[in-house]
Order: structure tokens, then C-alpha cells, then sequence
């Protein structure tokens, strides 16, 4: 036993002595001796220490510097501690691995040298693997733990450099083992530069190929990755920041299996620019955050779920010039080209092909309090603010399933707001959408006008409301409500607008594309305002409006609606209240104008429908005072048009026409009152019209040098024509093939009126007036409708006929009240409905503009009525309303009183102004049955 001991001991003291003389001092010489022959590099440390009783090596203060000596790696302190459990247990036993201050540069110097490749071998001198070596070593580390100092990454391959910091990486795990199945715990902490951090813990198991745990990413800098992509891209990343978490299990044993739960990514503060050298100038994004949250994914479930998609306050800045896209451009990103590269087509988007069996479901989607600013050239203002913005998207599946619900609503420059809200199934692009857009300047868009299109619009606003409906992606029907509002548009150089209106409403608009229909229930037309202006070389106003081949271009979009199946279009009712059209003629050698005013009437029955009639009526007066109605019917989409219209002409002053009579007829007319009733019937493209017409008290005036001026015996003519009563009456017939490249309708109303000019006849009165020096009426005195107020005009010629009379002593002037029945019935009893409903509560704007209000009221007043004084028959407001008026009672002595009132004025004026003689002028008692009630004012006669 004593000589176990002695033999024992020796060799405990051979191995001290061998450890302590021997391996010591070989583990402080020979690696750096080796480094410095094998690699040229001098390693350097204060001590290597080995401890033969606890079998702990230790290396304080290494250092192995770059061959120029800066610094490449280094470490404080780094210590391995041998267990002796190795004798016993498989493999490789270590109590503990512990490193601390690490540091490391590591220097990426070309495209595939490092500043350590000095220190690898070459492939060449790698010893061949054996293939059928697949296990691992058996090793176990009872704790290992790392800290570090910092770890510099660089690239100096690249044109710039990029560099990046990675401080105080801390690892510490517990029981690290190939050989135990029982999971240990890690954990790993790392800071990056510009203060993010990871921490990344939880039990792994080498043996049973399993580790789970959490991972947290906290605010990382992402500049230090734009950086990296620098070279490549278009914009600067000015700030942004990146946070990740979620708790993961990951097994590896035959497959890969995962699972990640509580997940959720984080993007802040994203503040993006275009770099200095590039110009994109007013072109940037930010965004102040993104967040994902509730993200789940099972590997064996194949199933990926996200509870939550939130942006708040996106904002991006851009513009479009020609085809440049500033956020495009931004955004593009230069990869170099491999010139032996393929380019593998893109595979079809076939929703039914997929067959990896993974399925992902998006529960929510937000936008929040986000704006785009945007400069476009299609726009006027060219600035765009659009904010706020604010949108939802829900369950969004894949594969693509089920209905998915979604809002829009947005406000540009603070005026047009554009809701949108549905439900659309991603996967057949079928679903429903109502949008809703107001306060729409119309104006914004004159640049998108062709330069072809001579005019721009002055005003108007759009308002609209409905709902689309889609298949395939694709609208298959829409409806709307809505309005265009004060809307104008001038022609280029024009003072005046061409076109404008107060309100152009549709109503029950529906549009099927896949049946091609359109269905507009009502279009309400007030206060239109049209100008149709004769240029002095023949041209017309609206004519000039378009080019040649802007309308070749109309014609071919026609022609692409109508290819495939004609549309069919049904608009019930059309109707016009309180419009006008202003006519001037420059072409003329006396300027003419004049305006139709109060237009107010329906077109009913519009429609393509086989045998479908439109009827036509439309009421209104020429510069106030002269009625004009419009009726009859009108079979627009017939193959060949068919007419049958009614237009009558009441008062109106010839005097206007005297532009037409002078480049006609060679005279001026003085005056006369027109009264027309033109009726055409246009069938199988053959024109038939007849013409009544009834002039009354023409005097021609000057004679006008015109070429286009008939050689006609004028004034013998009219002496010829006119009666008794000074009064020509003509049937004119009308007739011709509107085929016929030689008809003009035109031509043919314009030999009309030269006939009847020079079938005028003189008046009594025309000695009185040349008495005087005057070439006016003093015959007759016009009154507007329903009043009874002389203006400066007819006391110009009461002085006038006073004078007259003055030098005929002996006449008496007979004054004779003058009633124009329907006209002056109709405006009274519009004058009493008027008092009556604003007495009864309406607002003066109320009945003027004939909004709701006005219809309710007309609706109520009509419900009043007697049951005989209404018809069973369903009726348009404009019917109410004429129902109404026609209810109030104006009596005929109240329109004999009007007459009287008349007289009486021209009387008053006459004897108290003129200084008339009272017994030279009476008042004779007024007729409603007289013929000769076709105007309002007064009629003078004289009496020996």
C-alpha cells in the first residue's frame, strides 16, 4: 500500500511539475510564437494561467491586432473550467465558459476577403469531411456566459463604407448539452447602436432538438439598415425605429416545427427624405407608428393569424410631373444587373393552384388621423392637402374567403369630402360599396380639359351619394343621387359664361353596365342660364367649343359603348324651372339680342324603348313680358327622328327682329306685335309646318343697305295685306326633305318672316307721329304682365302724341285698357299665390328657388282643393303647380279693373303731366271679349 502511495504521489508530483514548468509556460510562448510564424500577428497577453488542481485555464488581456497594429480582437478575461465529471459522464464535461470584454472588429475588405482571411486556410487545405459523421460531439457546459465590449461590423467593399456597433452583448446559458435531454435556460441581452436592444430568452434542448422562450427586439435604430441599403436607394432614413416581441417554441428533431404567439411588431417615428443629391424636391413620408399586433403562426396547424394592423398618422408629401412620380422615385431601389441571369416568370395569381395549405387571416386593418400632400398637374389648385385620412379593412383570409368590410373617408383642401364604406369578397371581387362625395369644386379640373376644348369651368360643385355594385372586381351597377351646383363655364376670351345654373339634380339615377341600362327617375333643372351667340363670321358660340378631333375621338367612345349591344335609357321626367337662354346675332349688320326668359316646363317620357313618345312643355316669355310655350312630342331614339311640336309666340315686339328685317327685307321695323303659332311635324325625314302668323300694327323704319336684302314693292305690299284694323294675318306653310343637302329650315323661317315684313301695313297713328318728328308707336303702350305702372318709355310717348294732338285741335284720344287674358290672368293669380304662401309661412327664398319647402306647400295647397278641381291621374310638381295657380280665383272684373287701371294712368298722365285738355282724351270701357285684347297695356285710338 505505502508503495501505491509513493508510486501515486510521484506521479501527482511529475504531473504538477509538467503542468507548472512545462504546459504553463508553453501556453504563455507558443501561441504567440505561432501566430507570429503562421500569420504574421502579434498576439499579445498578460498572462495564461492553468490551474492543475481545478483544471481552470485562464487568459487575461489577449490581443491580436492587425498586422499594422490596430486593434482587430481582443478580450479581458476569458477562462475555461474542466469538470471532472468528464471521467464519468459521455463526452465533454466544463464546469463553466466564461468570457468577458470582448471586442471584436471584423472588416469586410472586398467582395470575398475579410480582415481575418489571412487566417483561414484554402479550401484546398481543408481535410475532406467525412459524410457519414451526422452526430454531435457529446459535450456539456454547466454555465456559459459572454460579455462583451463592443463588436464592429464594416464594410469598406462598397463605395461608402458602413459601419455598425454592437455594445455590451451579455450570454449567459445554463447546462448547454449535446448529450442531456432536460432543457436548460438562456439568456442573451445585446445593445446596438443608437440605443435598441435585444433580449432573447428561454430553455434549450440540444439533445431533443427543442428550444422555447421570447425574443424582444426594443428600439432598434433602423438608420444603422438604411445605412447598409444606402447605396442602393433614393431617399435618407432621417429617424425610425424598430420594436419586436413574441413568445416562440422551435423544434428541430425530424422536422422543423414552429409556434409564435403574443407577437408583435412596432415601426415609430419613421421620418424619410430624399437624399441631398437627389432632386425630389416636396417629397417625403413619416410616419408616427405601425403597429401589428396578436401575431400567431402554427407550423403544424399551417395557420398564421394577425389580430391587428394600426397606422397612425401616415403622412406623405409628392407630386406628378409628366411621367415622373416623385414617391416612385423615392422609392426605387438600384440593383445591379447579373447579365447571365434568367428571369423566371411570374406565376399566374390562381387562387386555386395553391397547394401549400397554409392559411392567414388579417382580423383588423386601421388607418388613423394620416394625409397625403400631392402636386399634380391635373389639378387647379395644383396643391393637394388630403387630410385627415382615415380607413379599416377586416378580415382579410387566405386563402381568400368570405366578405371582408372596409371605410374610406377623407378631406382634400378642407372642401371635398369623399366617404367610402362596404363589404367586398376578396376572392370573387364581388361585393357592395356606397360613397358618398360633397363639396366638390369642379373647377379643380380645367387642366384635364383637352386643349382641343376651347372653354373652362367658372364654378360648380359636385354632390353625390349611392352605391356600387361589383362583380369580378368590375362595377356591375351603380345608383346615385346628387347635384351639380352653381355650376358655369366660359368660352376662351368670352366675358360672359356659355352655360350656367343654379342646381342640375339627378334623381334615382341607376345604371346597369351588364345589361347596359340607364334608368334617371328625375332631372331637375333651376335656373339655367344659356347663351346661344352668332359670331359675326357665322360661327356659333358652342360650335367652337370643340375641335374636329375631339369629336372624331366622341364618336369612336360611342361607337365601343354601342358595339357590343345598344344601351337602353329611360329618363321619365325632366323638368325646368326659373332658366333662360339669351340669343344674340353678331352677324347681322344691326347687332341683335334678345332673351327668353322664366323658361319653365317638362320633358316627360325620354326613352329608347320601341314606340316610346317624349312630350314636350315648356312655358316662358320673350324679355319679360311676351309668353312663349313649347309643346308637343318628340321620338328622339327612333331611327329616324319623328317630331310633332307646338310653338306659340304672344307680344313680342317686332322692333326686336329689326336686325333680321334690315339684312332681309332692306327696312328697319319700328314697331308691331308678333304673334306666332308654328307647328312641325317632322316624319320619315319629311318636314311639314305651319306657320300662323298675326302681326299687328307694323311700321316699317329706315330701309338698310343689304345684299341679302329681297327686291320687293315693301310698302305697296303692306298697303295691299293689311285690313281695316291694321292687321296682317298669314297661314305660311312649311315644308321639305330634311335629307336633301339643300334644305335649310333655316332659310325657309327667314323667307317667313321676309314675306310677312313686307305684308306690314301703316297705322293712323302715323300721321300723328310725324307730326312730331317721331318715329314711335304712339298708338300703343306695352305693360308688363299683371301690372299697371307706366315706364319712361310710355311717358316719352304720351309727351310725344300730346304734342301731336296739339296741332289736330278736333281729335279726341279715345284711351282703351288692354288685356292679354291668359297672360295677365296667369300672373295675377302667380302674384296672389305668391302672397299667399309667404303669408302662410314660407320664406321669400323658399318660393323663389321652388325647393321642398315650396313643393310641400304646393302639395298641401293642391290636397285643399276641391275633388273636382283635381285628377286621378299621377302629376309632376310642375302639374301641382299649375293645379294651384289655376285654383286661384281671378275674377274678370278684376281683370277689367287692371284694364281700367291702365287707362286711367295713360289719362292721369296725359291731363296732370302732359298738360292734355281733359275733355280730349276719355276712357272707354274695356271688353274682355273684344279681339282686340292680345297684349297688356293700352290702346289709343282717335275720334273726330
Amino acid at each position: 500500500m505505502r508503495t501505491v502511495l509513493r508510486v501515486l504521489t510521484m506521479i501527482y508530483m511529475a504531473y504538477l511539475a509538467v503542468a507548472l514548468l512545462i504546459i504553463m509556460p508553453a501556453l504563455n510562448i507558443v501561441p504567440a510564437w505561432y501566430m507570429q510564424q503562421a500569420f504574421g500577428r502579434q498576439l499579445q497577453t498578460d498572462i495564461v494561467l492553468f490551474n492543475p488542481f481545478t483544471l481552470n485555464l485562464e487568459v487575461r488581456n489577449a490581443a491580436l491586432p492587425e498586422r499594422d497594429g490596430t486593434r482587430f480582437t481582443g478580450l479581458t478575461k476569458a477562462s475555461v473550467n474542466l469538470s471532472m465529471e468528464s471521467l464519468w459522464h459521455q463526452g465533454w464535461v466544463f464546469d463553466a465558459v466564461r468570457v468577458e470584454g470582448l471586442y471584436a472588429y471584423i472588416t469586410r475588405l472586398s467582395e470575398d476577403k475579410f480582415n481575418f482571411s489571412d487566417m483561414l486556410g484554402s479550401a484546398a487545405e481543408e481535410p475532406p469531411q467525412d459524410a457519414t459523421a451526422t452526430n454531435l460531439p457529446g459535450l456539456t457546459i454547466h454555465e456559459v456566459e459572454l460579455h462583451s465590449e463592443t463588436i464592429v461590423l464594416t464594410d469598406q467593399s462598397r463605395e461608402k463604407p458602413y459601419t455598425s456597433n454592437w455594445n455590451e452583448m451579455a450570454v449567459s446559458v445554463q447546462g448547454l448539452s449535446t448529450v442531456m435531454a432536460e432543457g436548460k435556460p438562456y439568456r442573451i441581452d445585446l445593445y446596438g447602436p443608437g440605443g435598441g436592444s435585444l433580449h432573447w430568452e428561454g430553455e434549450l434542448s440540444i439533445p431533443n432538438a427543442h428550444s422555447e422562450g421570447s425574443l424582444a427586439l426594443s428600439n432598434l435604430d433602423l438608420t444603422v439598415a438604411w445605412r447598409f441599403a444606402e447605396p442602393w436607394v433614393n431617399f435618407e432614413l432621417l429617424d425610425g425605429r424598430l420594436s419586436i416581441q413574441g413568445q416562440y417554441q422551435l423544434d428541430w428533431q425530424e422536422a422543423l416545427r414552429y409556434q409564435l404567439s403574443e407577437g408583435q411588431l412596432s415601426v415609430s417615428v419613421i421620418d424619410i427624405a430624399p437624399k441631398p443629391a437627389v432632386p425630389l424636391p416636396d417629397t417625403a413620408l413619416g410616419l408616427k407608428d405601425l403597429t401589428v399586433a396578436g401575431i400567431s403562426v402554427d407550423s403544424d396547424a399551417q395557420h398564421a393569424v394577425i389580430e391587428s394592423i394600426t397606422v397612425d398618422d401616415l403622412s406623405m408629401a409628392g407630386w406628378r410631373e409628366g411621367s415622373r412620380v416623385s414617391l416612385s422615385e423615392l422609392f426605387a431601389v438600384a440593383v445591379a444587373e447579373d447579365p447571365n441571369a434568367t428571369i423566371a416568370p411570374d406565376p399566374l395569381p390562381d387562387n386555386d393552384t395553391d397547394n401549400s395549405g397554409w392559411t392567414a387571416q388579417i382580423k383588423s386593418t386601421q388607418m388613423h388621423s394620416s394625409s397625403l400632400h400631392w402636386r399634380s398637374e391635373f389639378t387647379d389648385p395644383s396643391e393637394l392637402a388630403v387630410t385627415p385620412i382615415e380607413a379599416a379593412i377586416g378580415n382579410i383570409n387566405w386563402p381568400l374567403s368570405g366578405d371582408s368590410p372596409f371605410s374610406l373617408k377623407l378631406t382634400t383642401n378642407g372642401q371635398a369630402v369623399i366617404t367610402i364604406d362596404g363589404s367586398l369578397a376578396l376572392a370573387s371581387g364581388d361585393g357592395t360599396i356606397g360613397y358618398s362625395l360633397q363639396g366638390l369644386p369642379l373647377v379643380w379640373f380645367n387642366p384635364n380639359f383637352p386643349r382641343a376644348l376651347k372653354a373652362q369651368l367658372t364654378g360648380g360643385h359636385l354632390e353625390v351619394a349611392g352605391e356600387v355594385a361589383l362583380t369580378g372586381f368590375a362595377p356591375a351597377t351603380v345608383q346615385m343621387e346628387g347635384a351639380i351646383e352653381d355650376f358655369s363655364i366660359k368660352i376662351e376670351d368670352a366675358e360672359t359664361a356659355l352655360t350656367n345654373w343654379d342646381s342640375v339634380r339627378l334623381e334615382g339615377l341607376a345604371v346597369n353596365l351588364d345589361e347596359q341600362s340607364l334608368v334617371l327617375r328625375r332631372l331637375a333643372i333651376h335656373n339655367y342660364s344659356g347663351r346661344v351667340h352668332i359670331r359675326k363670321d357665322g360661327s356659333i358660340n358652342m360650335q367652337n367649343v370643340w375641335r374636329e378631333e375631339v369629336g372624331e375621338k366622341a364618336e369612336e367612345i360611342a361607337e365601343d359603348l354601342t358595339r357590343d349591344k345598344p344601351w337602353s335609357i329611360d329618363i321619365p321626367t325632366i323638368t325646368v324651372t326659373d332658366s333662360a337662354i339669351d340669343f344674340m346675332d353678331q352677324s347681322l349688320p344691326i347687332q341683335f339680342r334678345t332673351v327668353i326668359g322664366e323658361l319653365n316646363g317638362e320633358v316627360l317620357g325620354i326613352s329608347t324603348t320601341a314606340g316610346a313618345v317624349a312630350k314636350v312643355n315648356m312655358q316662358g316669355s320673350v324679355d319679360g313680358y311676351a309668353p312663349v310655350v313649347l309643346k308637343g312630342t318628340v321620338e328622339p331614339f327612333n331611327e329616324q327622328t319623328t317630331l310633332d311640336l307646338k310653338l306659340t309666340f304672344d307680344g313680342v315686339d317686332l322692333a326686336l327682329l329689326s336686325p333680321y328685317s334690315s339684312t332681309y327685307a332692306g327696312y328697319a321695323i319700328d314697331r308691331g306685335l308678333l304673334n306666332l303659332r308654328l307647328n312641325y311635324l317632322l316624319k320619315n325625314n319629311s318636314l311639314e309646318g305651319h306657320n300662323d302668323v298675326v302681326i299687328d300694327q307694323l311700321k316699317l323704319g329706315d330701309k338698310i343697305a343689304s345684299e341679302k336684302a329681297v327686291d320687293l314693292p315693301l310698302k305697296l305690299a303692306l298697303a295691299l295685306l293689311t285690313d281695316a284694323n291694321g292687321v296682317i294675318d298669314m297661314q305660311v306653310p312649311v315644308s321639305g326633305n330634311v335629307d336633301d343637302p339643300k334644305f335649310d329650315v333655316g332659310s325657309v323661317i327667314f323667307k317667313a318672316f321676309i314675306n310677312i315684313i313686307t305684308k306690314a301695313v301703316t297705322a293712323p297713328f302715323t300721321l300723328l307721329a310725324s307730326l312730331v318728328s317721331s318715329e314711335e308707336d304712339l298708338q300703343r303702350l306695352t305693360f308688363a304682365s299683371g301690372a299697371a305702372e307706366l315706364n319712361a318709355a310710355n311717358t316719352a310717348k304720351l309727351g310725344q302724341l300730346t304734342q301731336a294732338l296739339t296741332q289736330r285741335p278736333k281729335l279726341t284720344l279715345v284711351i282703351i285698357g288692354r288685356i292679354n287674358v291668359p297672360a295677365d290672368r296667369e300672373r295675377l293669380q302667380k302674384n296672389q299665390l305668391k302672397k299667399e304662401l309667404v303669408a302662410a309661412g314660407l320664406s321669400q327664398a323658399d318660393v323663389d328657388s321652388k325647393n321642398g319647402a315650396w313643393e310641400n306647400a304646393i302639395m298641401q295647397r293642391y290636397a285643399a282643393l276641391p275633388e273636382n278641381e283635381k285628377q286621378e291621374t299621377e302629376l309632376t310638381p310642375l302639374e301641382f303647380y299649375q293645379r294651384v295657380t289655376a285654383s286661384i280665383a281671378v275674377t274678370d272684373a278684376q281683370l277689367l279693373e287692371l284694364a281700367e287701371q291702365r287707362a286711367v294712368a295713360v289719362k292721369a298722365y296725359l291731363v296732370n303731366e302732359a298738360g292734355l285738355s281733359a275733355d280730349r282724351a276719355v276712357v272707354e270701357k274695356s271688353d274682355l271679349n273684344d279681339e282686340a285684347n292680345s297684349f297688356s297695356g293700352v290702346e289709343l285710338t282717335v275720334d273726330g
